[in-house]
């Protein structure tokens, strides 16, 4: 394997760790005592209570369990408004991405001594006003995809005006996360499907990206081996433990990646077909996955022969067929077509899949050129 020569590069991650079945048992080391804020989905509450190990902890809870998919600037703004006159010694963000980023957006604007407690303004101006810690956070993953329980991020929507809005901040990593992938035992399909292609393709968002570090793409390469095994497992068989476990990891090994690079094209081209067309971000994410690796392999295949290399691959383009085929045993094209069904329609939001922070942080030059390649080698 050819290697890059040594460039100056960072990390910094503060989240501390736990991975592993059962894992979820240190919480009641860690909250026993402490007045809890717990933020999760109706589903997510009774998963919550009906855990031998959860619902045994001896703290004094207040429950959020209104989060609903991609949440919604609006509907976080009435459950601050609600909370606020209340004090908590932290959040638990008990659930997927959705949970996590509403979690995240609650422990920002309920920290105590905040000034603001507009998450508007928190959105536009994080710098301006979360300028020290926040409640701290105890993310507890159900999902294996977003990896935002190691991530200092929150993506809300302004669904009014059909926007994607990011709460960034690096007061907002979590101070501990729960992987224990036990807990994703008895996700329904399409979630587990969404969720997981979601992983996957964060992990390759970080190859083909301006942000890679040697440490980025190390852990990169584990989430897309690990991946590649377990999806079309799951795809499967729902009850494929050993698969649940590999995705669990690919996912927060990939949330670790991000924590550092942030996503890039496929995410910043996923935001407009989520607003407008209703499909599921880890699909939206998805659909442009393969034809962006193409393009990469073609141009700047640099990152791409690294990955393959660690994977005991003969070459880039190996991984990237590897891909393909992944993605060609779940029927992608066929799950994406579902939601995506007018190709002109989908072309015409070239403009709202440029967003900065994201298409910025690709290896090559986003033009609506390139932008248009990718809709149409997509959309088969």
């Amino acid at each position: 394997m050819q290697l890059q020569s040594v460039q100056p590069w960072t990390f910094h991650n503060p989240v501390r760790v736990h991975f592993g079945v059962e894992c979820r048992k240190v919480l009641r080391t860690l909250l026993t005592g402490q007045k809890l804020l717990v933020v999760t989905t109706v589903r997510g509450r009774r998963q919550f209570t009906a855990d031998p190990y959860l619902s045994s902890l001896q703290s004094d809870i207040t429950w959020v369990d209104s989060v609903n998919p991609n949440p919604g600037l609006t509907d976080t703004q009435v459950e601050i408004d609600r909370l606020a006159e209340q004090n908590f010694d932290a959040v638990v963000a008990f659930g997927g991405g959705s949970a996590m980023d509403a979690a995240k957006a609650l422990a920002a604007a309920l920290a105590p001594g905040t000034q603001c407690r507009d998450l508007a303004t928190l959105i536009a101006a994080p710098g301006e006003h979360l300028t020290g810690p926040l409640l701290p956070i105890h993310a507890v993953t159900t999902t294996s995809g977003t990896g935002a329980e190691v991530t200092p991020f929150a993506t809300i929507w302004d669904h009014e005006n059909r926007r994607k809005l990011s709460l960034a901040s690096p007061y907002l990593f979590p101070v501990t996360a729960i992987v224990d992938p036990e807990l994703t035992y008895g996700l329904p399909f399409a979630a587990t499907v969404s969720t997981s292609l979601d992983a996957l393709n964060q992990a390759f968002e970080t190859v083909w990206n301006h942000n890679r570090t040697p440490l980025t793409t190390l852990m990169a390469a584990r989430a897309i081996g690990l991946a590649f095994a377990a999806v079309p497992r799951l795809w499967s068989d729902l009850d494929d433990h050993t698969a649940r476990a590999m995705i669990a990891e690919s996912s927060m090994l990939a949330g670790l990646c991000i924590s550092q690079t942030r996503t890039a094209i496929c995410h910043s081209i996923s935001y407009p077909l989520t607003a407008h067309f209703g499909i599921a971000h880890g699909l939206a994410c998805a659909a442009t996955m393969e034809q962006v690796a193409r393009e990469v392999l073609d141009q700047a295949p640099d990152g791409l022969t690294e990955v393959a290399g660690l994977l005991g691959m003969s070459n880039a383009a190996a991984l990237v067929d590897r891909l393909a085929s992944v993605l060609d045993a779940i029927g992608l094209n066929a799950l994406v077509a579902a939601d995506l069904t007018d190709r002109a329609a989908v072309l015409a939001l070239r403009g709202e899949m440029v967003t900065p922070g994201r298409s910025d942080n690709f290896i090559l030059p986003v033009t609506e050129e390139m932008l248009a390649k990718i809709i149409n080698g997509s959309l088969k």
